[in-house]
């Protein structure tokens, strides 16, 4: 089915709660996702944690588009293209290191780590000397900014600030990401897996799906490696809906109106300082808000993620690959006044439970693949996903958290409600509508 034909209003339709399995498996749409959402939305690309000094970079994807994000000689973080303007070989094939330049493998046109070319082989011989080097370089992401040592690129020259993207969906971020006097940081290197979906499926479970927890991981719930999920007891807004490009994360507290997330209430060895991060939370903005620690799942539209929970903190990206295929980028997250011993217990745990060998990643990637096994046929791509939970129900950020300020609507713990305001999102992008 070609996107020229495609209803894509009939096929996403949010307010009735369905979305067409076109959507997953249509080449067409996927094109028309990396032309439409990958150009022109920020897109994460790391975090100053890992470009502390000149020469660090790391490589990455916008979209499908391959890119070097590098600290340069001048201080300055950049976002480039990391196809050689050559023949287009990938000049740089590393996850992550420091240099003072790239050399390209194929026929060895070298660049600085700000992207000029400075390096011709046989460049007086075979090109009279007259090839403009200055012509020649890396081409660079317009677009590169910060918001609290997380760094976004967006193809977009004239996109809207990163702030203004984020919009009131900052004040969560913070809650997240913000809630330790000297920030966060990436600890090691990445995680790279490939999952065999289409990259939307992982992005809707983390836009805040509750629902799935009692069943899929139900393993670990047994072996006491995760609290109750769904217990009457447990208040959870499933998320804050739609704010600036964010979704999530939810609220929670017990019955008695602890914070506490239901996937992790073990004791941790980042129990107290989780302790002391509320008390600063509720100083700074209000004792309601405090229970927003630690946020839960949360997503950045389109495809940045984050889990902060009692156990651990991750975040990653959904890199799509074809309509069909994913590949994630995945880094633990720790606070980084931590105590060196409390960052590698959360490390640990991380590994154990979320990272690609984590009994539950594991749990999940088995449902993203069965789900898109289901769609790629004649007759599964013509049926429906319904995101029906909770509609109807949503109630105002202020309900959900108890703090009149706080912003943002969203549903109870059984909703999807993040999720069809997500699908009302890429909507906008698909067709032209593009919310600024």
């Amino acid at each position: 089915m070609s996107i020229a034909t495609t209803d894509l209003a009939g096929l996403v339709q949010p307010a009735k709660g369905t979305v067409s399995r076109q959507v997953y498996v249509d080449q067409g749409i996927y094109d028309h996702e990396l032309e439409r959402i990958f150009t022109r939305s920020w897109l994460f690309l790391g975090h100053t944690s890992q470009l502390a000094q000149p020469g660090d970079f790391l490589t990455t994807y916008l979209g499908e588009d391959p890119v070097i994000v590098a600290r340069g000689k001048d201080g300055q973080v950049r976002a480039m293209l990391n196809s050689c303007r050559h023949r287009g070989m990938r000049v740089c094939r590393s996850d992550e290191g420091n240099t003072s330049f790239f050399r390209c493998p194929y026929h060895a046109w070298t660049y600085s780590n700000t992207g000029e070319l400075t390096g011709v082989p046989k460049f007086r011989l075979g090109y009279g000397g007259v090839l403009d080097k200055k012509e020649w370089g890396l081409l660079e992401v317009p677009r590169v900014e910060e918001y609290g040592g997380f760094l976004f690129g967006n193809w977009d020259a004239g996109a809207v600030p990163l702030t203004e993207w984020l919009g009131d969906f900052r004040l969560y971020f913070d809650l997240v990401f913000g809630r330790d006097p000297e920030g966060v940081e990436f600890v090691g290197g990445v995680h790279k897996w490939s999952v065999s979906s289409n990259w939307k499926i992982p992005t809707e479970n983390f836009a805040c799906d509750m629902y799935h927890v009692a069943h899929s991981h139900a393993r670990s719930m047994e072996i006491g490696l995760l609290g109750p999920s769904g217990d009457d007891g447990y208040e959870i807004a499933a998320g804050m809906g739609f704010l600036g490009n964010g979704f999530g994360p939810p609220a929670s507290a017990d019955a008695e109106g602890a914070p506490v997330h239901p996937m992790a209430t073990m004791a941790t060895p980042y129990s107290e300082h989780l302790a002391a991060q509320r008390a600063r939370v509720a100083e700074r903005y209000s004792q309601e808000m405090s229970r927003v620690v630690p946020g839960g799942h949360g997503n950045v539209f389109p495809n940045f993620a984050f889990l902060d929970i009692e156990l651990l903190r991750l975040v990653r990206v959904h890199h799509p690959e074809g309509p069909g295929s994913h590949t994630v980028h995945q880094w633990c997250v720790v606070d980084k006044s931590l105590p060196a011993e409390v960052k590698d217990a959360l490390r640990r745990q991380y590994t154990l439970t979320f990272g690609p060998s984590g009994m539950l990643e594991q749990d999940d990637g088995e449902n993203f693949r069965e789900c898109q096994a289901s769609m790629r046929g004649v007759i599964g791509r013509r049926m429906e996903n319904n995101l029906m939970l909770g509609l109807g129900q949503d109630r105002t950020g202020a309900e959900i958290v108890g703090d009149g300020d706080a912003p943002g609507a969203g549903g109870g713990i059984w909703s999807e409600a993040n999720q069809r305001r997500w699908y009302e999102h890429w909507l906008s992008f698909m067709t032209g509508q593009v919310r600024r």
